[in-house]
Parts: structure tokens; sequence; C-alpha cells
């Protein structure tokens, strides 16, 4: 497994204004067990599909297990369908862009919309992860991005999220750090049930717009 689960407690440093708790964030982790239970007979036949897809066309292993940061910069192993070669192995410092890591032909198809990333629906469960937040960075990403700018690490005062308003604007995958920050901060600053639901609506929109795209 790449990284390691040693704390970071340097990086945990947010103001009191953003890491404060609030009525909405035991709201907002109320409602995603709410939404993530509901929609089981939906997400679990479809990820049990996926995984035998998985098994058939790409062979084994089939999962990705990956440390990461959440809430307070305590890490956690994020899970996802693994979308790479058997021979490809994750080393801490990687960055991922169009051209790398390396895909299956599965697995390029599972990236193209997300559906890899269905496991992490049990992160949720466990309440390391949200439905929206920040995505959850790499330790050692974490620890240079904190350096070369310094608010960096306000992002961890919530939980991380499977998707964020980031995300849902563009700024993911090999994209301006600055941008994706500054939509973070943003989210932190008006987080609430019209800006969690407003994220979740636009998620499944450009979700869908990216499966219908032939190109």
């Amino acid at each position: 497994m790449a990284g390691h689960t040693t704390s970071l407690p340097s990086l945990v440093t947010c103001s009191q204004r953003l890491r404060a708790p609030s009525v909405w964030d035991a709201a907002q982790r109320l409602l995603d067990i709410l939404l993530v239970v509901a929609a089981s007979p939906l997400w679990v036949p479809l990820l049990l599909l996926l995984v035998a897809l998985k098994r058939l066309i790409d062979g084994g292993p089939l999962f990705f297990h990956h440390v990461r940061l959440g809430i307070d910069g305590r890490p956690f192993v994020l899970h996802k369908i693994r979308t790479t070669p058997l021979h490809f192995q994750p080393q801490p410092v990687d960055w991922s862009d169009e051209n790398f890591p390396p895909r299956t032909l599965l697995g390029s198809w599972l990236r193209r919309i997300d559906l890899d990333e269905l496991p992490q629906l049990w992160n949720v469960l466990r309440g390391e992860m949200s439905l929206v937040g920040p995505r959850p960075e790499m330790p050692s990403h974490a620890s240079r991005f904190t350096f070369s700018i310094p608010d960096y690490v306000e992002r961890l005062a919530v939980r991380p999220g499977i998707t964020g308003l980031a995300q849902i604007r563009g700024w993911r995958g090999n994209t301006s750090i600055r941008q994706r920050l500054n939509c973070d901060l943003e989210y932190l600053q008006s987080r609430g049930p019209w800006t969690y639901g407003r994220i979740l609506l636009a998620t499944v929109r450009v979700e869908a717009r990216r499966m219908l795209d032939t190109r």
C-alpha cells in the first residue's frame, strides 16, 4: 500500500472560524448516512456488477487502497475499484494526469465516469468521508502544498468528500491547485443544506454529461 499512516499534526492548524463545529456539520453526517443507505438498492448491485466485470475483463486485484488525509489531518484508507494494470505499483509522490497512471481497458471506462469511486461510499458510512467536501489528498502532497500555499491546510477543517465544488466546476485531475483550493475555501465558508444539495445535483448532471459524451 502506498503512503503511510503516520499522523501529520503540523498540518492541523485550521482557523477556529472554519474548524468550529456547527449544527449543519452534524446534520450533514446524518444526511450522508440516510442518503447512502436509501440508495443502497441501486449502488450495491452496481458495485457487485462492476467488480464482476473487473474480475472477468482485467482479473485481480479488484480494489485499490490508498492512505489519504481526513478531517483534522487524520489518515484513513480510501477505497476504489482498481483501474491500473497488475504490474503498476503506485508511489506516494505519484501525480495523476491524462496519461498517468496507465489504465486497463475497463479501468479507462470506469475513470471516465468515476464509477471506480463507488467503494468510497463505505468510507462515508464509516465517517471518514462525506458525500460532499474537499477531495481527500495524499499525505505527501498535502505536506508539499501546505508549505507552498499557506491556507491549503484549511481544507482539513471538514470531512473530505466524494464530490465537491471544485469537481463540479471542472477543477479536477491535473488542474490548478490554487483554483481547487479557492473552491474548497468557498465551500467551507458557505457550507449548509443549500450548498450540499446544489453540489450533489450538479454532480449528477456532470456525470450524466460525461457518460453521454462519445468523443
